[in-house]
């Protein structure tokens, strides 16, 4: 709800539109006259303060097209060049005096209260804002409260369709989410339109598009499926939390947390504000200038420009304008900012990875030599206290956990270094920090489920065909893949991308097993060749015990299995599936079809796009006893919006009604998360 007393700015409800002063024919033509000639009587004398508050006013927004954001920079170049000629020549004769109107004094009031025009290029750069008055009201005109049904709905109702100048746009807001229930509900938002984003980037991918995450925000942009397009929030974003990590820069545009592709601030422009000054939302701090300097709650963001866009060295000075104006109004009205690092990832597609940090309040701000010679501007961030836990310091604090552990070393509180005891392809240590409690030690581990010999087929005499009578390996990228295997996925390709990532939620995935002539790297046999990610069991206060990722794992990649003694269904005291997720017995059939979320972009409707033909397969006839012996991951934890999925795999000729449980990522998981799945209790 709006405050009842005037707040400090006011965000117009159309940001486009035409300027406050109108471009009437006379001032068109004023261009063209020799700025020596005397004005008409009744137009007012064209001067270098109402340059420079046109030029103000035709500031383009991030938003424009970039046509027509270069059309607006030209008229503002043009005013530039007026205003350097009127301020050579004398003034003109003074009009006759009338009293002011009320309109009048509200724009000269106006006009007084905005910072003074960039110069030309062959000015000096500008010197900094004047210093920050007193923390005053927040400067939006209104909070909303974040309701993902309207932000899908406004959004695509501009799909297909680009919003042109002087048309209603987004509105600067306050996003607040009050109920668990919305909580929940605005997770499952931002994860769908991430998952949307990683479905549309590896249909790029697999086809040879180049910078496929772009061509993927591209699409989403013109369908109307990023987040909160019609609002530019300031605080917080719905379904975002701290720590969250992101591949691409575009998927932060995607879920609403920044607004640029390249640019390091995101801002509100001037033509929201009542007030006309740009307002800072969002950085992306990389390190990239000599003058940053980053101690966790303390950040020294050196601003934008200054060297070339694809990196480089310092080569001029920068000026309070764009984004480094709308960080240095951020310090005078108190607007906190978002805060995203980048960080160098090898584990990463694009080699980066960024990490949300939470909200941090601009301090102050200077303008100066910096180490390079060059005049910057420094912003001097800290960060908000009571909030989660900084993302970046629980990546740093992950990697030094995991090369201490690789050293053999047992940190304290770690109750063993290996719950596997050399069984998986990867140690699981366990962790207890909260009391004595040793429990996942006294059950036999086993790395593999085991199968009476009853629900265990006969094997066929002859070698089931594989790709070794074919031409074309198993999965090898071609829809027309001759591998039997292969074929029963449905069609439409492989099962698995070639970095071994899941293509496409299956109700089952048809591996090749023992009796293909495939070797063991076929890319057909993900989960076969076993873990690969570095996981731990711990002990918490919410969960009791629970697991943990050590390391990055990517959306769709394999994290492990189901392990214990298969039980036929139908001679079970438990056939009626009274089970939980922690006891005795694990119904494969409670598992509900989260694997539909995963690499689907219907909601894209790409028009080369093949409908997916899911294979027929039989309802699991087993439950899994995991009382005694089974593997760790049956202490992974219950949620309603899981970060994992259970998939069944079906390996060569085994038997259909006893799938294997698999357990893949359903979006990127960073170091330290806690692994989810739905194991079906809400139902």
């Amino acid at each position: 709800m709006a405050s009842s007393a005037r707040p400090l700015l006011v965000p117009k409800p159309d940001p486009d539109a035409p300027p406050l002063i109108p471009l009437n024919p006379d001032l068109r033509r004023e261009s063209d006259r020799d700025p020596d000639a005397a004005s008409p009587a009744d137009t007012t004398p064209l001067t270098a303060e109402i340059c420079a508050l046109l030029r103000r006013e035709l500031e383009p927004s991030p938003d424009d097209h970039t046509e027509f954001a270069q059309r607006l920079r030209l008229t503002q170049q043009r005013l530039d060049d007026i205003s350097a000629r009127l301020c050579t020549t004398p003034p003109p004769p003074p009009l006759p005096s009338s009293p002011p109107s009320p309109l009048s004094r509200a724009d000269a009031k106006r006009a007084t209260s905005m910072p003074p025009p960039p110069p030309p290029p062959s000015s000096p750069p500008p010197s900094p804002p004047p210093p920050p008055p007193p923390p005053r009201a927040y400067p939006t005109r209104s909070t909303a409260s974040a309701n993902p049904a309207q932000a899908s709905s406004s959004t695509a109702g501009a799909r297909s369709k680009k919003r042109s100048r002087g048309t209603p746009g987004a509105e600067m807001v306050r996003a607040t989410v009050t109920t668990a229930a919305d909580l929940l509900l605005v997770r499952n938002v931002s994860r769908r339109a991430r998952l949307t984003f990683e479905a549309l980037r590896g249909h790029y991918n697999r086809r040879g598009q180049s910078r496929a995450d772009m061509v993927a925000l591209s699409t989403m942009l013109s369908r109307g499926l990023c987040l909160y397009r019609d609002k530019r929030i300031v605080g917080p974003v719905p379904g975002v939390f701290v720590g969250d990590v992101f591949n691409y820069r575009a998927e932060l545009i995607v879920v609403g947390l920044h607004n640029h592709t390249q640019a390091g601030i995101g801002y509100v422009p001037a033509s929201l504000v009542s007030e006309g000054h740009p307002v800072a939302t969002s950085i992306v701090s990389s390190g990239g200038y000599l003058d940053d300097s980053d101690s966790g709650d303390v950040l020294v963001y050196t601003g934008s420009g200054g060297r070339p866009r694809n990196g480089g060295e310092h080569h001029a000075d920068q000026a309070f304008e764009r984004g480094n104006l709308a960080l240095a109004y951020s310090c005078k009205y108190g607007v906190e900012v978002r805060v995203i690092r980048c960080h160098d990832c090898d584990a990463s597609p694009s080699a980066k990875l960024y990490v949300y940090d939470g909200l941090y309040k601009v301090e102050s701000t200077s303008y100066g030599p910096g180490k390079s010679g060059r005049e910057v501007c420094k912003f001097n961030l800290v960060r908000i206290p009571g909030q989660e836990e900084l993302g970046s310091k629980i990546w740093h604090a992950s990697r030094k956990l995991t090369s201490t552990l690789d050293t053999n070393t047992r940190p304290p509180g770690y109750i063993t270094l290996d719950l596997s005891k050399g069984k998986e392809a990867v140690r699981i240590p366990v962790c207890n920090t909260v009391d004595q409690n040793t429990s996942p030690t006294e059950f036999e581990y086993i790395a593999r489920p085991e199968v009476p010999p009853s629900m265990v087929p006969p094997r066929l005499a002859r070698r089931h065909r594989c790709c070794i009578y074919s031409k074309t390996a198993c999965g090898g990228g071609s829809s027309s893949c001759s591998c039997s295997c292969v074929k029963r996925n449905g069609g439409g390709g492989p099962a698995y991308n070639a970095d071994g990532t899941l293509v496409r939620g299956v109700p089952v995935v048809y591996e090749c097993g023992v009796l293909c002539g495939c070797p063991s790297s076929c890319p057909n046999r993900v989960t076969q060749r076993g873990m690969t990610h570095r996981l731990e069991v711990f002990r918490s206060n919410e969960t009791e015990w629970g697991v943990r990722t050590l390391d990055l794992i990517q959306p769709g990649a394999f994290i492990c299995e189901f392990t214990g003694v298969a039980v036929d269904a139908a001679h079970s005291r438990n056939a009626t599936g009274s089970s939980t997720y922690w006891g005795g017995i694990l119904d494969p059939r409670k598992f509900p079809a989260r694997w539909r979320e995963w690499g689907d972009a219907s909601a894209a409707a790409l028009p080369d796009e093949v409908p997916s033909r899911f294979p027929q397969c039989l309802a699991p006839e087993y439950l899994l006893d995991v009382s005694l012996r089974r593997n760790f991951a049956t202490y992974i934890c219950h949620s309603g919006t899981p970060n994992a999925f259970v998939e069944f795999v079906i390996r060569g000729d085994e038997n259909e009604s006893c799938p294997h449980l698999m357990v893949f990522a359903m979006e990127t998981i960073p170091p330290m998360r806690e692994l989810s799945i739905d194991y079906g209790l809400d139902q």
